[in-house]
Formats: structure tokens, sequence, C-alpha cells
């Protein structure tokens, strides 16, 4: 019997869906799709675009990624783009009309700035973020919860959706990851290892040790290796110290905060109406 995703998480991007990857990873009786966006829901045009980045492209494909899935497993999946695809929704649906949705949001405003972030550190973006601020912007747009997620719940029943948020994974990881469980309907009283924040960005402060211990590729697998052969408190602590002098990280300046609080406001009230959730948090500067 074929398996597919009993599960899947659709985004929000920069909401840490990377680091809850590596958690769910850790229960004994959840299989992870060992890639990361698979591009495999999107509509034809977009898994087109995406096929330098290993876009699966049939169900054949797709199914394949899941056959080390053991037995009994509950499988799941996360790919971001889903997220923003209006046509996703509908395409998930009409295979696998009892999986389970799940998305995990954050501040609109934090969530773009850090998305920004990511972009300037691969040099994929050198304006200032204060010119990118507008409704149709990339970085802006990421952060309409309302205009994403409603196509779920049109095409998904309510209680098959679960919402999650990036601020109760910082300030209260175990209830988090234990409700999450819940929702999977696995054991929820596995221990989880949530020390580490994945993807977590700062700005090259030192641009030599950046590239050499932070930013991801040649340079940096080297370095990982040598100091793996140091004595591992020590390899930590040392790893540590180039870390905090090779970045920094930037805070949102409460100006650019009030600019796109203004933007979001409509999305944020809409969102509280579908969810059932008070969001004013998001709206304060």
């Amino acid at each position: 019997m074929s398996k597919l995703p009993n599960f899947i998480i659709i985004g929000a991007g920069k909401c840490g869906t990377t680091s809850l990857f590596h958690y769910l990873s850790q229960h004994p009786n959840i299989y992870m799709c060992p890639k990361k966006e698979t591009f495999f829901f999107l509509n034809e045009s977009s898994r087109a675009k995406n096929k330098k980045w290993g876009a699966v492209e049939n169900l054949e494909e797709y199914q394949e990624l899941f056959k080390d899935a053991p037995k009994n497993a509950i499988i799941g999946e996360i790919s971001t783009t889903y997220y923003s695809d209006p046509t996703s929704a509908q395409s998930i649906h009409s295979i696998l009309p009892d999986t389970k949705i799940i998305a995990i949001l954050r501040d609109p405003a934090n969530r773009a700035f850090s998305d920004y972030l990511m972009h300037y550190n691969i040099n994929k973006q050198q304006q200032s973020f204060e010119s990118l601020i507008y409704e149709s912007n990339y970085f802006v747009k990421l952060g309409f919860y309302y205009s994403q997620l409603v196509h779920y719940f049109k095409a998904f029943d309510s209680k098959n959706i679960k919402i999650l948020f990036y601020e109760d994974l910082l300030n209260n990881s175990e209830e988090f990851i234990k409700d999450l469980f819940t929702f999977l309907e696995v054991e929820p009283n596995i221990k989880v290892d949530m020390a580490k924040r994945y993807r977590n960005n700062g700005i090259p402060k030192n641009k030599i040790l950046y590239t050499l211990f932070i930013k991801p590729g040649k340079a940096q697998n080297i370095t990982k290796r040598l100091l793996e052969i140091l004595p591992k408190p020590f390899g930590n602590n040392l790893y540590t110290k180039i870390k905090a002098v090779s970045v920094y990280k930037p805070t949102l300046s409460s100006d650019d905060r009030a600019k796109l609080i203004e933007i979001y406001r409509p999305e944020i009230l809409r969102l509280q109406g579908l969810i059932d959730k008070d969001l004013s948090k998001w709206l304060t500067v």
C-alpha cells in the first residue's frame, strides 16, 4: 500500500518551520519527509519554475519520498511554498482529503524583517528595509495570512487545521510541542530537545569570520570539521565566541513597524475572525 502524508505543514516561511522539522523528527512515531520543499502541490507553472530546486512532478515520484516510513508511523511533509500558492489547498485536498494541515504564524512585521535579513545575508537583497515597505513587496505580501489561509479553511474541515504561533514556540516550547503532538494523535509526552533554534539570522559583522564559520558553504564545512575535532565543550564555546564577533542581529525600528502595521491591519483583523484568536499584540508598535 502506498504511503502518503498524514499531515502537511504549509508555512509560513521565517516562522520556525525548519526548527519544527528537527523537533518533529525526534518523535519515534513520526516520519518526516527527508526533502523539505517538494513543490508537488503547486500549480504546474510554479512546479516548472522550481524544477532546478528538485520539484517533484508526479504522484509516483512523490510517493517514493515516503517509502522508508515505518509501517505505523505518522507521516509529515513541510513545504512552505504551499502557503502562498492559492491553488495548493485544493490540490492537496484532491489527493489527501483527510490529511491534517498545519500552519505556524508569526507577528507579520517581525516575519517580514526576518525574511529581509535572510535575503540580505545571501546577497540577494541590498536595499534598505525601509525602502521595501509597501504592499506589493515580496517580504510584505507573505504576511497577508488571512488571504493565504482562507483557501485551506474553504477546502478542509476546520477540525483538521491547526494554527500555531512562533511566539509560543519561543516562549513555551514544551507546551507548544505537546499540543502539536496531541493534534497529530501521537504520544504527547515524548521529550524533545528544543534548545537549538535553526536559521536564526543576523547581519555579518566580520565578513571573514562570517564566511569561515557561519555562512553555509565549503569554507564553513571545513571549519566545522575542525571544530568537531576539538573537545566538545571547548569547541562549542569557541564557536559561540566566534559567532558573537561575526554577526549582530538588527532590530526592527518602531517607525518601520508602525508602517507595516498599517499595511497589515485589515488582514490581521480578518484573520482574528477566521481563527477566533485575539491578535491585538500584532497591532502594537
